[in-house]
């Protein structure tokens, strides 16, 4: 034995950080709230061992701290326990105790703390303040790898607070690629949660075809993406929004879901062009 510390699974440390990030993608809150709780438990037994330079780790030990943290506040963020999401911003945007003088370190203490800064304003837009929208939009357009989250955030203010965002759509919008570009299973989840609400906001100010349009385009990229979460979310959608649905629109959806009872990929060959899909929201 080389004196290595192993730990038991599922509490080893880079499988628990790589295991959160799966269940996030997935939308799996209460597992990211306890997986987290597991990260942070492994990353203070690690820390508090007198051999923890023998700990085989991908990352600086502050990373761990700092991503349970971080894990966590999203998850409450998602259920809506702000007050408890805000205690998460507190503990991983003060890392300096961490702090051992290393670059690495340094850097992930620097980062996280950008990230507080980030998701204290995040959460003053799902709280419903307008007023803090100017400065966010601001933030997003000068952190552009920002944006697709922002966007989520704006949206789901947008419909708990039923106020437009017409104007932040349209200038954020335009950052938005083609769908190819948001492979990472995290990044297209949020792709995806992006226009199922574009399809919801829509839908609210009555503007039914777009919707319409949006939502048929997040359930063929969600089957593309292998998301089963949001394609019965797209499914359920559609079902509200069909009278309002055009033949051709009716007509789509059924190839698309014969082609999916099929166990076929033959839609990804049709006739129709999903290029409007991006036009029509910016």
């Amino acid at each position: 034995m080389d004196g290595t510390i192993i730990l038991n699974e599922p509490e080893e440390i880079d499988t628990l950080a790589k295991m959160i990030k799966m269940a996030y993608a997935f939308d799996n809150w209460e597992k990211v709230l306890t997986l987290s709780n597991k990260l942070l438990n492994a990353a203070n037994k690690i820390l508090l061992t007198e051999t923890k330079h023998l700990v085989k780790l991908d990352r600086h030990i502050a990373y761990y701290f700092g991503y349970s943290y971080l894990m966590k506040g999203l998850a409450f963020q998602k259920v809506e326990k702000y007050p408890n999401s805000f205690e998460c911003i507190a503990h991983y945007s003060n890392l300096e105790w961490l702090d051992d003088e290393t670059e690495e370190c340094k850097k992930i203490i620097y980062d996280f703390r950008s990230f507080a800064v980030a998701n204290t304003l995040t959460l003053e837009i799902l709280n419903g303040n307008k007023n803090k929208l100017k400065d966010y939009v601001t933030f997003l357009e000068e952190n552009p790898d920002q944006i697709l989250s922002g966007l989520n955030t704006i949206l789901e203010s947008s419909l708990a607070f039923s106020y437009s965002v017409d104007e932040e759509l349209a200038s954020l919008m335009r950052h938005i690629k083609d769908p190819s570009h948001y492979e990472e299973q995290v990044i297209s989840a949020k792709y995806l949660s992006l226009y199922y609400l574009l399809a919801c906001y829509k839908y609210t100010n009555g503007i039914c075809n777009e919707a319409v349009d949006l939502i048929l385009h997040t359930m063929i990229q969600a089957d593309k993406k292998n998301n089963d979460s949001y394609f019965k979310k797209s499914v359920a959608l559609f079902e509200v929004l069909k009278p309002n649905a055009s033949d051709s629109q009716l007509s789509e959806y059924s190839i698309i879901l014969n082609n999916i009872f099929k166990g076929e990929d033959e839609y990804e060959k049709s006739t129709y062009s999903r290029s409007h899909f991006i036009k029509s929201t910016k």
